[in-house]
């Protein structure tokens, strides 16, 4: 696993545990948002590992 990549990584879990802080304490929306980006993040290096 390359630097960047773990760095994605961090990056994923972070979104990942934001949305569950905000989630828990009912902001929705922002919650939502956080786990897209994370969705997001992990998509691209998907297609990276493909391509």
């Amino acid at each position: 696993m390359t630097k960047n990549e773990k760095k994605q990584l961090e990056t994923v879990s972070q979104y990942l545990n934001d949305s569950h802080q905000l989630l828990t304490c009912g902001r929705t929306q922002a919650g939502v948002n956080n786990v897209e980006k994370a969705r997001v993040l992990l998509a691209m290096q998907d297609a990276k590992r493909r391509g």
